[in-house]
């Protein structure tokens, strides 16, 4: 059986709430006594101790010798946290080919289950948009936009594709021998980008984030295009 909070005392409950909250909020986990001062323990044992039975009953894992090594468990493809921590690994520019592609990891962005159920998380990455040649597809400069490294991808599904290690974010389509990857904005400046037949798509877009000026977040709704039956 999967581990539960629904096993933890309410104190164990409410030192898990403010590790998970730590973690969603800083994509690092807290030290010893960061926890300690958190929830206003009084020494660094308690917080020992309450990391230990959190451990037995699988809610997280310890790294040894790591100053922040706790981590929320993941079990098989599924995440037991109402969050998931979602690697943020490149840069893709929404315009033509104007941002190379690197891997970063250094930065993290907590998004909620939901989004992901049912897909295996290590298929998961954000990329953030740069450019604005897919505005009208609700993808913005500056956007995370969730991807699935999948080359099961149809006609005009948003995709990202990895050009001589550059990223780009456009809809694909497909002609008799040849891979289309077409902007999606009214400004004629923004052109197609026209492939071979066997090129590789590194993933598909399933959702797109949207930072506010407040720090809240916004799931913005995908273009849906007309599809021919």
């Amino acid at each position: 059986m999967n581990p539960t909070t629904a096993s933890l005392t309410p104190k164990q409950k409410k030192f898990f709430e403010a590790l998970k909250g730590y973690i969603g909020k800083y994509a690092v986990s807290p030290t010893v006594a960061e926890l300690a001062k958190i929830l206003k323990l009084s020494s660094p044992r308690a917080v020992s101790q309450y990391l230990g039975s959190l451990e037995k009953k699988g809610l997280i894992r310890r790294k040894p010798y790591e100053k922040r090594g706790i981590e929320l468990r993941i079990l098989g493809d599924t995440f037991e946290s109402e969050t998931v921590m979602v690697p943020v690994i490149a840069s893709a520019g929404c315009d033509n080919m104007k941002v190379f592609a690197e891997e970063s990891f250094g930065e993290y962005l907590c998004v909620s289950n939901e989004l992901v159920r049912g897909k295996n998380l290590k298929s998961i990455a954000c990329i953030k948009a740069i450019g604005d040649s897919m505005n009208d597809a609700g993808i913005r400069e500056g956007d995370h936009v969730l991807v699935e490294m999948t080359q099961a991808v149809m006609e005009n599904d948003l995709v990202v594709a990895v050009i001589d290690g550059f990223a780009v974010i456009k809809k694909i389509e497909y002609a008799n021998n040849a891979v289309i990857l077409r902007p999606v904005s009214s400004d004629p400046s923004h052109k197609p980008i026209i492939l071979r037949r066997d090129f590789n798509i590194f993933g598909k877009v399933i959702d797109v984030i949207r930072a506010q000026e407040k720090g809240d977040v916004e799931i913005v709704p995908l273009y849906q295009s007309k599809r021919s039956d």
